[in-house]
């Protein structure tokens, strides 16, 4: 299953994806534990919720924001949930298939988006927007992305308008696989940003419209 996953992304009915027309939009971009379903558990639902501004519609559901994969949420476990994000940030980089998906689905939620996109990134979500962005075409509404916990490469300045970057004090995974700027250092590890005060706060102010 895992490995005709690029294709099923590829593949998906573009009249399931959860992006009606919308003036300002959030979405949440990480890689995913599960290649069934992309339905969000509730720490991340209210951290959304949360740091959205008022005038924002905010997709209830991770990548790839469709409908098919959007059953009932059951928490993988630790090590498979590793394991998968990996080949996600692997597939990111040298799987064809993989990126050009994914660069057709982000493409979308800007095509459908008129003001602004607000995107927030977990782990090797970073990666996978870097990789989209890489092969699309500049313009179109603003991207505003904060992102949390960072494993990957930095955004493009060209596509990206505002940037706000996450990294916990007790976050190991992401000081060794970031080398980009860090602008705000909870007290926090790598699971634990959608819980986290500081984060939450942090990302709300952003989105609002305040300088990281």
């Amino acid at each position: 299953m895992a490995e005709r996953y690029p294709e099923r992304l590829a593949g998906l009915d573009p009249a399931g994806f959860l992006l009606p027309p919308a003036r300002r939009r959030l979405c949440l971009l990480t890689g995913q534990s599960s290649f069934t379903s992309s339905a969000l558990p509730a720490d991340k639902l209210r951290f959304l919720n949360a740091v959205a501004p008022a005038d924002v519609l905010v997709t209830p559901a991770g990548f790839p924001w469709h409908a098919a994969l959007t059953g009932a949420f059951a928490a993988p476990g630790l090590l498979p949930a590793c394991l998968r994000n990996a080949r996600q940030w692997r597939w990111a980089r040298r799987h064809e298939g993989f990126r050009g998906a994914l660069s057709a689905i982000l493409e979308l939620a800007l095509k459908r988006t008129e003001d602004r996109l607000l995107v927030v990134t977990g782990s090797c979500g970073v990666e996978l927007l870097a990789q989209a962005l890489s092969r699309l075409p500049t313009g179109g509404p603003a991207l505003w992305a904060a992102v949390l916990g960072p494993a990957g490469r930095v955004p493009s300045a060209r596509h990206v308008a505002r940037l706000l970057v996450i990294q916990g004090r007790r976050d190991v995974w992401s000081r060794m696989l970031w080398q980009g700027p860090v602008h705000r250092q909870p007290d926090c590890g790598h699971l634990e940003y959608y819980r986290d005060d500081d984060t939450i706060a942090a990302a709300s102010a952003f989105f609002a419209g305040s300088a990281p």
